[in-house]
């Protein structure tokens, strides 16, 4: 899970290869189409993938070579000048100055439910674009996610994409008991309250998460608390992970190489087979700390801007300065706080949806039908004992399936959308599961350890 602020396109230095060809386009990166096959059907190997510091500028920045569409916004096999509809854009600006110069295709689709947006495109159109996509991933009107997103259309105009009252009231209900228990191991100088202060910090940035997937709005920058970038998590989590899950060009894999070693590679070591029970112990209490670092480093070097809401975590030191007897007490609060916080994050993030040896990793064998939808739940599971409970959803990210189908929906507002949902999956043949949290728990471990490829689909059934 690693981040960094984003540049605007126009501030990205990048070579450009000609997007008339795709032949050269590909030689110009060092691969050729006959490489697309081990790549999971993508066109490319991600170009910065291998780069020693992960972060979503590189992510990004490579993928706007890999796209290779010139200034505008692909969308399917046509290009979009969307310049003059940034400011207008009723997510907020930022989701259209970050992908400038990209394919959006998986995020357009994703995101937009309703037809305003498909009769709003026209408007900006530039040209046909004739070059295949790099993406494998398909959205067929008569496939899985269109006939999906054509049956939960009505549903959400009935209800809304918004967060419910109950919703907003456990977001600001975390962060209000974050900012308590903080206080008080202040004025106690208590290690006890400052590590539950931590895990609820914890919770509400896991809850956060649910809302800066929305259009701009301030309780999004609850996940800035944490010393992560929400900003960032918009690019490495909403653009990458949501997008292309369990894939080459997931961030969330890629960036936790060579730590947790994910997918079923042949060469792994028996280190990051079985060595992850014992040394991610002392990572995840770090995990936080080292993506500061990371940003603060590109901040020194003019890579990126800082944005305002990176300063949340400095005047959160600030005030338990204030309150704590001494500003060396508050520093070592403050540490065992965020080292609390980042061992919470760490543990739930990697465990709760996308990695037991049962699930689509890059390199098991992927389904002939390569419709979005279906790839997406391939590649996670919900768990039985978090669907249906709000407040186990909102902290420990429930509901994974539908939130990645319809990652802009608030959580509070999934549960409405199951029944025409496992509707879909029957018409479909998709033998959806719940797993237990246990399972997943185990799971995780099976991946790391797995060095073979699953060389059956997802869905094959033997005859």
């Amino acid at each position: 899970m690693t981040q960094i602020i984003l540049h605007h396109p126009e501030n990205i230095t990048r070579k450009m290869a000609p997007h008339h060809d795709v032949s050269n386009s590909q030689k110009s990166k060092g691969h050729t189409s006959q490489n697309s096959a081990s790549f999971a059907g993508f066109l490319h190997y991600p170009t910065n993938r291998d780069n020693s510091l992960k972060t979503s500028h590189t992510w990004i920045s490579g993928k706007r070579i890999d796209d290779d569409v010139g200034p505008y916004w692909r969308i399917h096999n046509k290009l979009y000048d969307l310049t003059d509809f940034i400011d207008k854009h009723p997510g907020g600006k930022d989701w259209l100055l970050a992908t400038k110069g990209t394919d959006i295709t998986e995020a357009f689709e994703s995101a937009h439910i309703s037809t305003a947006a498909e009769n709003t495109l026209p408007k900006y159109y530039a040209k046909d674009i004739s070059t295949p996509r790099n993406s494998p991933y398909t959205f067929h009107d008569d496939g899985f996610y269109k006939m999906l997103k054509r049956k939960v259309r009505p549903i959400l105009k009935k209800v809304g994409r918004g967060p419910t009252w109950s919703m907003v009231v456990l977001q600001d209900s975390f962060a209000l008991t974050f900012m308590l228990l903080t206080v008080a191991a202040c004025l106690t100088e208590s290690y006890t309250l400052v590590i539950l202060a931590g895990i609820v910090l914890g919770m509400t940035g896991n809850c956060a998460h649910n809302f800066f997937h929305q259009r701009d709005n301030w309780r999004m920058y609850y996940f800035d608390l944490m010393l992560f970038s929400s900003y960032d998590w918009r690019i490495s989590h909403g653009l990458s992970h949501h997008l292309y899950t369990n894939t080459i060009y997931d961030i969330e894999i890629s960036a936790l190489e060579p730590i947790w070693e994910f997918l079923p590679k042949s060469d792994k070591s028996f280190m990051k087979r079985y060595g992850s029970w014992i040394y991610e112990q002392f990572i995840m209490p770090m995990a936080l700390f080292i993506e500061a670092v990371k940003r603060i480093y590109h901040q020194y070097s003019g890579d990126m801007k800082l944005r305002p809401e990176n300063l949340l975590p400095v005047v959160e030191f600030i005030l338990m300065a204030v309150v704590s007897s001494s500003v060396g007490m508050a520093f070592r609060l403050w540490v065992v706080l965020h080292m609390a916080c980042s061992y919470w994050f760490a543990a739930i993030g990697v465990v709760v949806a996308h990695h037991h040896p049962d699930i689509y990793h890059q390199g098991d064998a992927m389904r002939e039908d390569k419709d979005w939808g279906l790839c997406q739940l391939d590649a996670v599971r919900d768990r039985v004992e978090v669907t249906g409970n709000l407040f186990l959803v909102s902290i420990s990210f429930g509901d994974h399936s539908l939130h990645h189908l319809f990652p802009t929906v608030d959580h509070s507002k999934l549960p409405y959308i199951y029944p025409v949902f496992m509707e879909t999956c029957k018409e479909f043949g998709v033998p959806f599961k719940f797993m237990r949290t246990s399972e997943l728990i185990i799971g995780k471990y099976l991946q790391l350890a797995k060095n073979t490829p699953n060389v059956n689909p997802p869905g094959y059934k033997s005859s």
